[in-house]
């Protein structure tokens, strides 16, 4: 027997009057309502009720019990009812994305997720960095799998691959690598490593073999986006992300390089904190990303670009 709820239903039979009229309000039938009552008397070894066929009236020790309580039980039912309340998805979700992602993924699916839920205001931060959740208040991130976490989950939005490419007037002035090892002639743009500062090595895979190079270093930066701009720009040879450059490879901005080679499959996932109770508004934002996200068009566009060998 539920105390809370059994206490609940004596105060309204109080209240009423009746058996009857307390099933009415409550959307029960009396005998569920005489049981309730009962099970209660038993419990406190206290008759709360005298009643028979014809009548029903409040014992003294009835009365004292249920005005007594009454206050208390007011209080827990109102916060119960704001608890469910708070179910209801409201407030703000802040949010790391890099903003590439965003761009591409992220944005064109909000109206969507706006028209679904009007009281959630989404926070996005347009950074490309691992967030630390809990110490700097996000409700969830997104960007490149993170190692396994227990603290985390982590659920995938995008399988991606990086690509080699340069801009079409770089390759006119220095020529188009053919093997892997001319691309030691050219001009590289590199990444490097915004944790540990070295500069990141080329892990290379295709035409039946996988290597690791050190490109020679013509421009270094810690940012795939702006890489992607460098590249552009006609400032040397990029490997970088499919979704940096998808845009500017359809656009004729930039071109791959080495076409049958590429870097390693790396995963776009939305990662929270693991914990028992999300709040709504994360739990609801967290799935429409996941649920639309996928199939965003642009997305769907980095895939049709690669190769059979590359997307398996």
């Amino acid at each position: 027997m539920d105390t809370l709820q059994a206490l609940g239903v004596a105060a309204t039979v109080r209240r009423v009057g009746s058996f009857s009229g307390a099933a009415r309000q409550i959307g029960v039938t009396p005998a569920a309502v005489a049981k309730q009552v009962a099970q209660l008397e038993a419990r406190l070894g206290v008759r709360l009720f005298d009643r028979n066929t014809h009548h029903l009236a409040i014992t003294e020790e009835g009365q004292a019990l249920l005005e007594r309580v009454s206050g208390p039980l007011q209080e827990v039912q109102d916060a119960l009812a704001t608890g469910r309340a708070a179910r209801v998805a409201r407030g703000v979700v802040k949010v790391s994305v890099p903003a590439t992602f965003a761009r591409m993924a992220i944005i064109p699916n909000l109206a969507a997720f706006q028209a679904r839920f009007p009281e959630v205001q989404v926070d996005l931060r347009l950074e490309n960095r691992r967030v630390d959740l809990v110490a700097e208040g996000y409700d969830c991130a997104i960007g490149a799998a993170l190692k396994p976490d227990s603290t985390l989950v982590a659920r995938t939005l995008a399988s991606l691959r990086s690509v080699l490419c340069a801009s079409p007037a770089y390759l006119a002035a220095h020529g188009e690598p053919r093997t892997w090892a001319e691309l030691a002639g050219h001009r590289c743009i590199v990444m490097r490593s915004d944790t540990t500062g070295r500069l990141r090595d080329w892990e290379l895979t295709g035409r039946g073999r996988s290597q690791k190079l050190r490109p020679n270093p013509a421009l270094q930066l810690t940012d795939p986006e702006s890489a992607a701009a460098a590249a552009a720009a006609g400032c040397g040879i990029a490997l970088v992300g499919m979704h940096h450059v998808a845009c500017a490879l359809m656009e004729g901005r930039l071109v791959r390089v080495l076409k049958e080679v590429h870097g390693p499959r790396f995963q776009i996932v939305i990662y929270y904190a693991r914990r028992r109770l999300l709040p709504q508004r994360t739990r609801e934002f967290v799935d429409h990303i996941v649920a639309t996200v996928p199939n965003s068009p642009a997305l769907l566009a980095c895939r049709s670009t690669v190769s059979p060998e590359e997307s398996a």
